[in-house]
């Protein structure tokens, strides 16, 4: 262990320099496409649906959670799941948002085409902006990863992060817009350590 100790520090800084480029790149590709798909979310009468497999199905559970304590009703579907029943789920009323880094992802692309004929939005977060996903629905998100960071760049990390990212970024720009406050989250997140310091802030019990 002690030889190779060298090693831990400098892939640490490796994959947190590739990390924070990626970002800087996503960061650097927010232009209309994102003020569109944000009106989306805004206009949507039903429910926001996050959709994917693999990491882009972790990073979809995370932001259905993330949406709904900002007052905008959401939950998570996996896209395998949806072509063997769940897709019952799903109404005219509701946005989903597709999430596959490579665009190409079978499961998500087999039940786009159900998803378009119940009448639903769409949104694909996608890491190839060319791909059939991103062709497909009415909007479409690049997440600016250009590959993975670290020595492994066909392990999930970039791409998986720039895909959280440009979701926590919809999801609290439609809060903001919508007028979304301390106090109004409060109402959503009464426990934990959270819920204790805004009941302070605001002399709640």
């Amino acid at each position: 262990m002690a030889g190779k100790k060298d090693i831990l520090l400098r892939t640490a800084h490796q994959v947190l320099d590739d990390e924070i480029k990626s970002l800087q790149n996503l960061n650097s590709l927010l232009d209309e496409r994102f003020e569109k798909a944000c009106e989306l979310v805004v206009k949507c009468k039903g429910r926001v649906i996050f959709m994917g497999v693999g990491h882009s199905g972790h990073v979809g559970k995370k932001s259905a959670a993330n949406m709904s304590s900002l007052n905008t009703p959401a939950y998570f579907l996996h896209a395998g799941e949806a072509s063997h029943g769940d897709l019952g789920l799903v109404r005219k009323a509701d946005l989903v948002i597709l999430i596959s880094n490579s665009g190409e992802t079978a499961e998500v692309l087999a039940i786009l085409p159900q998803i378009k004929h119940l009448g639903a939005k769409t949104i694909a977060i996608v890491g190839n902006i060319k791909s059939s996903l991103a062709s497909g629905c009415e909007v479409a998100l690049p997440i600016g990863a250009e590959e993975e960071a670290g020595p492994f760049k066909f392990a999930g990390s970039s791409s998986a992060l720039n895909s959280m990212a440009l979701c926590d970024a919809l999801i609290m720009a439609v809060a903001a817009y919508q007028g979304f406050s301390e106090q109004t989250y409060l109402n959503f997140h009464p426990g934990g350590a959270v819920g204790k310091k805004l009941k302070e802030k605001y002399g709640k019990k």
